[in-house]
C-alpha cells in the first residue's frame, strides 16, 4: 500500500470509532430535518410555492449532512494534529504533512457522500419522497456545494490558532448559514437585502440549486457560479494560510 492509501485507511478507522463524528453525518441532520423543518414548511409549502416541502426538506438534509462535516468534523481534526504536533512530526518522515490533510479531505468527502445516501434513503421512506428528478443536474449541485463547504471549512483550519477555536468558529459560522438557508425562517419571508445575500450564501445556494434538480428543473446559474467562486477564494486562502505548527 502507498503512504497515502495507508493514512487514508488510518484516518477511516479513526472517523468511525468517534460517536460524534457518525451522529452529524449520519442521525443529526435527519434529526434536525424532522424537527424544525417538517412542522414549519407543512404549513408554508403550499401558501407560498418556494422551496415547497417536496423538495426543500431533502436538500436541507443534504446540505446539513455536508455542513456538519465540513464546519464540524474537518477544522476540528485539522486543529488537533496541529496542536499535537502531528503535522510537525510528518514533515520529519518520508510522509509528507500534505498528505495527511489529503486523506483527510477524501475521508470526510467519502463519508459526506455516504451520508448523503443514507439522507436521501431516509428522505424516500420516511417522507415518500421520490428520487431526484434532474440526476446531472443534482450531481453537479451536490459537488459544487461539497467543494464551497470543504473550502471554507479548510480556510476555518488554516485561521484557527487552536483545535479549540476551530471547534468554536465552525459552529459559530454554521448556524448562521443555516439560518440563511431558510431553515428557521423561509427566505421569502426575510427582508429583500437580507434575502438577496441568503440567496447566494454557501448553504442557501446549496439547498436551492440542489432542491431545484431535485424538483426536475435546471439549478440557477448565478447561484452555482456562487458557490464555484467561493470554492475558489476559501481555497485558495487555505492554502495561503494554512500552517503545519
Amino acid at each position: 500500500m502507498s503512504a497515502l492509501s495507508k493514512l487514508i485507511a488510518v484516518e477511516t478507522k479513526l472517523f468511525l470509532r468517534e460517536p460524534v463524528s457518525l451522529f452529524f453525518v449520519f442521525a443529526l441532520p435527519i434529526g434536525l430535518m424532522l424537527v424544525f423543518g417538517l412542522p414549519q414548511r407543512a404549513g408554508t409549502a403550499a401558501d407560498t410555492g418556494q422551496h415547497a416541502e417536496q423538495t426543500f426538506l431533502p436538500s436541507l438534509a443534504l446540505a446539513l449532512t455536508i455542513g456538519m462535516l465540513a464546519l464540524f468534523t474537518l477544522p476540528m481534526a485539522l486543529g488537533i494534529y496541529r496542536e499535537r504536533r502531528i503535522l510537525r512530526r510528518l514533515a520529519t518522515t518520508p510522509v509528507r504533512p500534505a498528505l495527511l490533510l489529503v486523506a483527510q479531505v477524501v475521508v470526510n468527502l467519502v463519508m459526506g457522500v455516504l451520508g448523503a445516501v443514507v439522507t436521501s434513503i431516509a428522505v424516500r421512506f420516511l417522507l415518500d419522497q421520490p428520487a431526484p428528478a434532474n440526476l446531472p443536474g443534482f450531481v453537479l449541485a451536490f459537488l459544487l456545494g461539497v467543494a464551497c463547504l470543504f473550502a471554507v471549512g479548510l480556510l476555518i483550519a488554516a485561521l484557527a490558532p487552536s483545535a479549540r477555536a476551530a471547534q468554536s468558529i465552525g459552529p459559530a459560522l454554521f448556524f448562521p448559514l443555516l439560518f440563511l438557508a431558510g431553515a428557521w425562517l423561509p427566505r421569502d419571508r426575510m427582508p429583500s437585502a437580507l434575502a438577496a445575500v441568503a440567496d447566494y450564501s454557501p448553504l442557501g445556494a446549496t439547498v436551492d440549486t440542489i432542491g431545484a434538480a431535485w424538483a426536475g428543473a435546471d439549478p440557477e446559474l448565478p447561484q452555482l457560479i456562487a458557490l464555484a467562486v467561493t470554492a475558489a477564494v476559501a481555497a485558495l486562502g487555505a492554502t495561503r494560510f494554512f500552517r503545519w505548527e
